[in-house]
């Protein structure tokens, strides 16, 4: 819109007129930069002193002056103003930019004419609620527990049974006072030994598990007190006249596999067998 706008200074120094482009009045939002254009017609011998243009800055919380341009040509000075626009309306708002001072060289001051503009809203039109929008709450129903529950126990005291017999088989806590099992000691012991260590080495387990020590003449007496060993009965017989060749001197003393008699004793102890 341009509209001419006649000085009300002192005749003798003031500008003779004032044309002003402004922006559009309404239709502008958060963040548009309006530009007013202003053309100035000065008097004979008159000059615009250049100190006096508004620098850019904050006009206001709202308002910005980004960027200020000045053309001469004669007598006749155009300033173009680009303002930006950080208003956030919640509904249509009319803002209005303030008035301009400006100078002259000679001390006269007069002021470009502000201008007014109408800033919308940027979010959408909210339809006002209503009771009859709120939904009714959807039906349900209890949700039976008790076969989850089962379950759940059934398999914890699954679980801590396992646990108990874990502990139980490996000789864990409460279950590490149990008596010792001397043929698994030593089926561990003699993968490490020479031959006749190794025989010493079950000796010494034959004569825990007996009670006392255990020679070939008390094998019967073993087991009997022993019946699950009975399946090795051959072997162990051939074990003990082994050890009287081997110590004694009693003959020839047959070869023997030590560390597996060792492991399948073991494995009767632990009941694998």
């Amino acid at each position: 819109m341009k509209w001419l706008l006649p000085a009300m200074l002192p005749l003798a120094a003031a500008a003779q007129d004032i044309s002003v482009d402004n922006p559009r009045g309404h239709g502008w939002w958060l963040g548009d930069e309006l530009v007013q254009r202003v053309q100035i017609t000065l008097p004979p011998g008159a000059a615009l002193d250049p100190a006096s243009l508004p620098r850019p800055r904050a006009v206001d919380y709202w308002l910005d002056l980004r960027d200020v341009t000045r053309g001469d040509d004669g007598n006749r000075v155009t300033l173009a103003l680009r303002y930006q626009n950080f208003y956030s309306a919640l509904e249509p708002s009319t803002r209005k930019v303030p008035d301009v001072p400006l100078r002259l060289m000679d001390g006269t001051r007069f002021a470009l004419p502000g201008f007014s503009f109408v800033t919308s809203p940027i979010r959408p039109i909210l339809a006002p609620s209503t009771p009859d929008q709120v939904q009714p709450d959807p039906p349900y129903h209890l949700i039976d527990t008790g076969p989850a529950l089962a379950r759940l126990v059934a398999t914890t005291v699954a679980l801590v049974a396992g646990l108990l017999a874990l502990a139980w088989h490996q000789g864990w806590f409460p279950f590490h006072a149990r008596p010792a099992r001397p043929f698994t000691r030593a089926a561990r012991s003699i993968r490490r030994l020479p031959e006749p260590q190794a025989r010493r080495a079950l000796h010494r387990a034959f004569d825990a598990a007996f009670g006392r020590v255990l020679i070939g003449a008390d094998l019967d007496a073993f087991l009997r007190q022993s019946p699950q060993f009975a399946p090795l009965a051959q072997r162990l017989s051939g074990f003990f006249a082994a050890s009287d060749a081997a110590f004694f001197g009693l003959g020839e003393a047959p070869p023997q596999d030590i560390a597996a008699l060792a492991r399948d004793l073991s494995a009767i102890e632990r009941g694998r067998r």
